[in-house]
């Protein structure tokens, strides 16, 4: 997964190095906006702490959340999300970098970390270490502006990955569809 991430990082940078016009950059400022979602992610959890059994589910949560969108170049962009969900509750941080392949139209891949707050989650330490339920996690997905102030989203999120199914660890994963106001 990380050789992936390298790949995607590195091909944004490639594909940005000739849009270095600058002088259009000057014209465009940092925007704030407010985003809605509705997720739907497959969570597999021990019922009850390590006792219990092991459940799959797919759970379908609500995302509230701010997006600041910094221009870099005229077609790369760096995106800082802040966000809280209700359904299957948790709170998250991340940093996305995003290319636009056309004025309202762009893709974007992202990390973060995420605080999980949700009664289903409860987390084992690992070798005798204490569990926590900060987790890393990243985000991929497409953004496209019907206008100025109003657009549509669609990402797929990777909050902890899947292992193997006979190690029976916790994952979460999901896609999440959403308006940009």
């Amino acid at each position: 997964m990380k050789k992936i991430s390298y790949i995607l990082l590195f091909s944004l940078f490639a594909l940005n190095t000739n849009s270095q016009n600058l002088s259009n950059l000057k014209t465009k400022k940092p925007i704030t906006n407010v985003f809605a979602e509705y997720s739907m992610l497959e969570v597999e959890f021990f019922k009850n702490g390590e006792s219990g059994k092991f459940r799959s589910r797919n759970i379908s949560s609500y995302v509230l959340g701010f997006n600041a969108n910094i221009p870099l170049s005229n077609k790369l962009d760096a995106i800082g999300t802040i966000g809280m969900s209700d359904g299957f509750n948790y709170n998250f941080l991340t940093a996305s970098l995003a290319y636009n392949l056309s004025s309202n139209f762009g893709l974007f891949y992202g990390i973060g970390t995420y605080f999980i707050d949700d009664h289903r989650w409860v987390p084992q330490g690992i070798d005798g270490n204490e569990p926590s339920n900060n987790d890393f996690g990243m985000n991929f997905g497409i953004n496209l502006m019907l206008s100025n102030s109003v657009g549509l989203t669609m990402k797929y999120n990777i909050i902890e990955e899947k292992e193997e199914p006979e190690i029976s660890s916790m994952s979460i994963n999901g896609l999440s569809f959403g308006i940009i106001l």
